[in-house]
């Protein structure tokens, strides 16, 4: 397959995948067997989804577009920056569209979680180590021998969208703090702090719904769908732990999560 096909594949690819979500989205809201069908949240929910997939379908269509046209007269660096730039958005699409997958099966009771004692300080490590932090450094301090009752994959997924939030939400060159610890009650708690401009109280709870539109001042336009913490609060429900917002004064955000003693 030549390049300039595989920039017209990706690019086509990208919006179909934006309409399979779309799809996905009006089945997952059609009316079931002794319920009654709203169609306002149908029609709500898959307009708040086409907003977050627009940007990231039309990156991806306009560089493989500009790709095609501009194909014989780049250089081979100015060619692979150019897959580099569809590379990093077909990921971003992959990511909302993983988050609206999550979150609908969330909403409908399906999804299975497998509790059992891990360790949790090593699991800690390994996704800060995986996570994208952009220019921030990231600084991690585990308490040796933490276990605690959990579900390995979905509280990767926790730790992920904690870290996510915590890169975007912080001013670029300021670390994020990440501690993983056991707690005087006996509890495993794990803490996620930035440098950012903070979550205030009145808005502290708004921050948990789904499809969340509120950003802190200076990150209004920061893309994102509205849904890792919504996706934080629900895993952790399910394995008897919770998420709270704690107030780093002049610091930022902290965001701590406990779970049961292993």
């Amino acid at each position: 397959m030549s390049d300039t096909a595989g920039a017209f594949l990706l690019g086509a690819g990208a919006g179909l995948l934006a309409s399979a979500v779309v799809a996905f989205v009006w089945a997952r809201t059609r009316r079931r067997p002794g319920t009654v069908e709203d169609p306002g949240r149908r029609a709500d929910l898959t307009s708040k989804i086409g907003h977050e997939l627009k940007n990231p379908v039309m990156s991806v269509k306009g560089l493989a577009s500009s790709g095609i046209r501009l194909y014989p007269s780049m250089s081979d660096d100015e060619r692979l920056e150019f897959f580099r730039l569809i590379d990093v958005e077909a990921n971003r699409l992959k990511l909302i569209a993983d988050e609206i997958s999550t979150a609908l099966r969330i909403d409908a009771g399906q999804i299975s979680y497998h509790v059992r004692d891990e360790d949790l300080g090593a699991l800690v490590q390994e996704v800060a180590w995986r996570s994208p932090s952009g220019q921030h450094a990231m600084v991690v301090e585990v308490e040796d021998g933490l276990t605690a009752p959990l579900d390995r994959t979905r509280l990767s997924e926790v730790i992920f969208h904690l870290l996510d939030n915590a890169s975007k939400f912080s001013p670029p060159d300021a670390p994020i703090e990440v501690r993983a610890y056991r707690s005087p009650e006996g509890d495993a708690v794990v803490e996620v702090a930035d440098r950012g401009p903070g979550i205030p109280a009145e808005h502290r709870e708004d921050v948990f719904g789904e499809f969340t539109e509120w950003r802190p001042p200076g990150y209004e336009e920061t893309p994102g769908a509205g849904l890792g913490l919504f996706i934080c609060r629900a895993h952790l429900k399910a394995m008897a732990g919770r998420i709270d917002i704690e107030d780093e004064r002049d610091r930022g955000t902290m965001l701590r999560v406990t779970l049961p003693g292993g």
